[in-house]
């Protein structure tokens, strides 16, 4: 897809202006997963972010814990669609470390790819624009660290009235 509108819609370049938006997106690398195809593994090593242009991605993530062989081992966290302007990944742009969910395919998925090398070396030659890029990616990376601290405060409730404490 190349509606610049499109991708405007995606968090971490909503501070980008159109010349801006064109550069960074050329950067990045068309790829196409069919339907039920992993994208992203978790405990894999990762140093790509994805920009979905078309299709829709499951993510979960591994219980720590199964009781009985009959429960999931995996559980669904979040279904996204192309069309709400969302990206995944973010965090291999920014350390070298294992994924932290599994991504699926639910459809046949258009994304766009860019890799931690490719980021950190436009960002070097285009400082403003990184700039903007680097503060709204810590954006949404405290949103989602206030979002666990949350559900942790939760759990730790329902855990405590569980138990009787």
């Amino acid at each position: 897809m190349d509606d610049l509108a499109f991708y405007n819609k995606i968090f971490i370049f909503q501070d980008l202006n159109e010349e801006e938006l064109q550069q960074v997106l050329h950067v990045a690398k068309p790829c196409f997963f069919a339907t039920n195809s992993v994208i992203i593994k978790e405990g894999d090593s990762g140093d790509s972010m994805y920009i979905m242009g078309q299709g829709e991605v499951e993510i979960t993530k591994r219980l720590t814990m199964v009781l009985d062989q009959d429960l999931p081992k995996e559980k669904r966290m979040i279904h996204l669609k192309a069309e709400d302007g969302v990206s995944f990944g973010e965090m291999a742009l920014l350390e070298n470390d294992t994924r932290s969910a599994t991504v699926t395919a639910l459809t046949d998925c258009h994304l766009l790819e860019l890799n931690r090398e490719d980021f950190l070396g436009y960002i070097q030659e285009h400082s403003v624009t990184g700039c903007k890029i680097l503060l709204r990616l810590a954006q949404l990376l405290s949103h989602f660290l206030r979002k666990t601290d949350q559900d942790v405060v939760k759990l730790t409730t329902a855990l405590a009235i569980a138990l009787g404490g």
